[in-house]
């Protein structure tokens, strides 16, 4: 359990290491106790890791989106739109395969995800083989594949 008031005093001290001379004012107190506040609701709440065939809305409300797996989730669903981003690493890779095995009838649209730039034309490519590294964790090679098919990848056609 975290003590609340040790959190308030914490963050005050670091306020005062990082600003020196900062005054103690009531607004600066109340916004320590306010962030402390916040961090102990959430850190009373329990984590929520995507799970297999856990649908759609309950994927977008549990602790395991990114915003490149949200955003492959907006164009799979078509339910919602975000903005386009794609996985930068091995993590965010996880996620959009967390994604996938949270809303299966996702998966054979996966192919629309090309249309979104040449980072996406690489996963909707390479996405079998980079599910198995992932699977696999053999995150360093995972990397450097994404990284090459990055760098590789021509940009599509139609893409604006």
């Amino acid at each position: 359990m975290i003590n609340q008031m040790q959190l308030v005093a914490a963050i005050m001290k670091e306020l005062s290491r990082q600003v020196p001379g900062l005054p103690a004012e009531a607004r600066y107190v109340n916004a320590a106790i306010a962030a402390a506040n916040s961090i102990c609701n959430e850190l009373s709440k329990p984590i929520v890791k995507a799970s297999n065939r856990m649908g759609l809305s309950a994927w977008l409300t549990s602790d395991d989106t990114g915003l490149s797996s949200k955003f492959m989730a907006s164009v799979l669903s078509g339910q919602f739109i975000t903005e386009n981003r794609y996985p930068l690493d091995p993590a965010d890779f996880g996620r959009c395969v967390r994604l996938i095995r949270a809303v299966p009838e996702l998966e054979p649209s996966l192919s629309q995800m090309r249309d979104f730039g040449k980072e996406w034309a690489a996963v909707a490519n390479n996405w079998s083989y980079w599910t198995q590294l992932y699977d696999n964790k053999q995150g360093e090679e995972l990397y450097k594949e994404m990284k090459t098919a990055y760098s590789a990848a021509p940009v599509p056609e139609d893409y604006q």
